[in-house]
């Protein structure tokens, strides 16, 4: 038995789209499933929160939607032990897909589904808002903290990116809105704890990316090092840069070589704490549940069995 756990609305119908068509080779195929459409944000949680406990044994989850949507899963799912989690992407971004050369097409992806040849175990993450009420919330491929999640906000509130996303051009909303934050955001300064132990404090911060895999944004290489099964974050801190020189570093985040740029640091570590002078958005695999000043990023290792 397959649970599908479908956002029809995912890249403004893309979702919807590629159901159909994998709707239609599971019923020529004669395969038992069960289909749940996401109606709202943060469906997705409460309807894998009902498949664990309704369902004995182990349970074949397969989300159909983009990161946000397998985001939701990640955070519903209560005992890993019993889930095999697949995936077919359907999102404007796709990064854990882009990262685990997870296909882009519904039938290819749905045929590693149905005869599955490899399976991962998978890091995630752990987030706790220490100044807020927001719940802790659990994230697959990234976080971050400042700027990227700045620009993550303001594409969620804008009516464009739907309007692009029809015409598969989602990607131009995100790029217009990373260049206008470029000289808009805030930059300010930082005190992080690595480990729990190793104490560092920093001037003009322009973000602190938490990574499980290489991708965030749909195709930035933010941590082009990071692996997904090193129980560790990959931890990209952007610092001390003029806004001249950011423009020339956001054009090398595609390929991974921001990191060569002084000013940006990376490291891996088995948790992070970040105190801030005033809140910056945060966000959690692209979706932004608040702002904080102060947060603890923590990896959880080797917990998600995934098919590829």
């Amino acid at each position: 038995m397959y649970h599908f756990i479908i956002n029809p609305k995912s890249s403004s119908g893309k979702g919807i789209r590629h159901w159909w068509t994998v709707k239609d080779e599971l019923d020529r195929q004669d395969i038992n499933y069960t289909a749940d459409f996401t109606k709202q944000e943060g469906h997705a949680i409460e309807l894998a929160e009902k498949i664990c406990r309704e369902h004995d044994g182990i349970k074949n989850i397969v989300v159909l939607g983009g990161d946000g949507t397998l985001n939701e899963v990640i955070n519903g799912i209560d005992n890993y032990d019993d889930v095999i989690l697949g995936y077919i992407p359907s999102g404007s971004s796709n990064d854990l897909a882009r990262s685990l050369k997870i296909p882009k097409k519904p039938l290819e992806s749905l045929s590693n589904l149905l005869k599955p040849s490899k399976f991962i175990y998978l890091d995630y993450g752990e987030i706790s808002f220490e100044d807020t009420d927001i719940k802790p919330r659990k994230f697959g491929c990234s976080s971050g903290i400042g700027y990227d999640a700045g620009v993550c906000e303001e594409v969620q509130r804008s009516a464009l990116k739907k309007k692009l996303n029809s015409f598969g051009a989602g990607k131009f909303i995100y790029l217009a809105i990373a260049l206008k934050q470029l000289f808009s955001t805030k930059l300010q300064d930082a005190t992080v704890i690595v480990d729990k132990v190793k104490k560092e404090k920093y001037t003009k911060v322009l973000l602190i990316s938490n990574m499980i895999h290489k991708f965030e944004g749909g195709g930035l290489k933010m941590a082009p090092d990071a692996d997904p099964t090193d129980g560790k974050l990959s931890i990209c801190l952007v610092h001390g840069l003029p806004r001249a020189l950011l423009m020339l570093l956001f054009p090398t985040i595609l390929f991974g070589k921001h990191i060569l740029f002084k000013g940006v640091e990376t490291f891996n570590c088995s948790s992070i704490e970040i105190m801030l002078d005033r809140n910056f958005a945060v966000h959690t695999d692209g979706e932004v549940p608040g702002f904080s000043s102060h947060i603890k990023i923590s990896c959880i290792p080797r917990k998600i069995r995934m098919i590829l």
